[in-house]
């Protein structure tokens, strides 16, 4: 079970699985992907890109509902788009760990909802949550042990209000984190690993272990950081500016005096990776043990398939750094050729773990 707010978005009776869409909506994009069972793995049927205008969405909150519908009313007609798994930012969503005493299945729910408060900033009836039960503590006899994600349930209802209105059934909202996961570590391993999804503005750093996200955070830092390092250091336009950073995609060689600017963006993504890998090992759990170690790092996001980054964040860091393979849980490599490019794929990481929801 992966942490999902769906308890006020039942599904239909009538719902057909294969019309199930992942949707990874962002301030400036959303981006969906449609995966349809077959022979054992999924046939990617259909993907694709909207952007949105600025003030859409700002802080992972709906701004500008009226602009959204149409955007919504025209993928849907573009698509055939009847039912879709959406993503939430972490910005806006709390996870907690917590153990409480142990009850039926049936009475789990509203025991949570009982101890809410004491572990997020909201009250109970305000928020619309989920649990993942991660392990029966061992030396805590008679407690169970969860994972609990919670989000506003106003913030919740637009989501579900603005899709309505463009006639889209919203299945579930997902915290970002759970749809990457799902999407970059093979099904089934246990190992604790840091993904981080560089972006444009930020990057996010995720880790989890045994199928759980644990922790949530971000580097403030983003692809923006090296267009503008190079306007400035360069004193180069916009355009000629992302021309440099086309190529450090297309694996060209840019100027000595590029790469130097380069190294020193590699150098912060560096820096702040290595702050999180230290203060993960010097924490312990909520038990007093010490913390899995990461094993490895996993890149995925549009600033992942930057020339020579994996090496550079490999060097010092004693970490595997691999950049990730979205189809991983989807179709074999070997067997199909995605119809998606390579650094594209990156970018639908999100709309992949969500289409890939059981």
């Amino acid at each position: 079970m992966s942490l999902m707010f769906f308890k006020n978005f039942p599904v239909p009776r009538s719902m057909n699985v294969d019309d199930g869409v992942g949707v990874d909506i962002s301030e400036v994009s959303l981006r969906f992907v449609r995966l349809v069972p077959e022979g054992g793995g999924f046939e990617l049927r259909d993907f694709g890109e909207y952007f949105l205008p600025e003030g859409v969405i700002s802080l992972g909150k709906i701004q500008k509902p009226d602009i959204l519908k149409d955007i919504l009313i025209r993928f849907k007609k573009e698509h055939n788009i009847n039912f879709v798994r959406v993503s939430l930012p972490e910005s806006i969503a709390y996870l907690a760990e917590m153990d409480i005493p142990s009850v039926k299945n049936s009475e789990l729910y509203e025991s949570i909802e009982l101890q809410l408060e004491e572990y997020i900033p909201m009250k109970a009836a305000d928020a619309v949550f989920d649990y993942l039960i991660i392990e029966t503590e061992k030396n805590k006899p008679g407690m169970i042990s969860l994972l609990v994600s919670a989000v506003s349930k106003n913030t919740a209802s637009s989501y579900s209000a603005v899709f309505n209105s463009a006639g889209i059934s919203l299945l579930s909202l997902e915290p970002d984190s759970n749809a990457l996961m799902r999407a970059v570590i093979p099904k089934g391993n246990p190992e604790t690993s840091m993904i981080l999804d560089l972006g444009r503005v930020k990057t996010g750093v995720y880790i989890v272990s045994r199928g759980a996200t644990f922790f949530v955070s971000d580097i403030d830092i983003g692809e923006n950081a090296l267009l503008s390092a190079f306007m400035k250091g360069l004193n180069v336009s916009a355009d000629e500016a992302k021309q440099m950073l086309g190529k450090l995609h297309s694996n060209e060689k840019l100027s000595a005096e590029a790469n130097k600017i380069v190294s020193s963006f590699f150098g912060e993504i560096k820096e702040g990776v290595d702050k999180h890998l230290t203060y993960w090992d010097s924490t312990k759990d909520k038990n007093g043990a010490k913390r899995e170690r990461i094993n490895r790092i996993v890149l995925c996001g549009s600033g992942a398939a930057l020339l020579g980054l994996p090496e550079y964040l490999l060097t010092g860091l004693h970490v595997a750094v691999d950049v990730a393979n979205v189809w991983c849980n989807v179709f074999s490599l070997e067997k199909d050729i995605p119809k998606i490019p390579f650094r594209d794929s990156l970018l639908y990481s999100t709309a992949i773990g969500l289409a890939l929801y059981p």
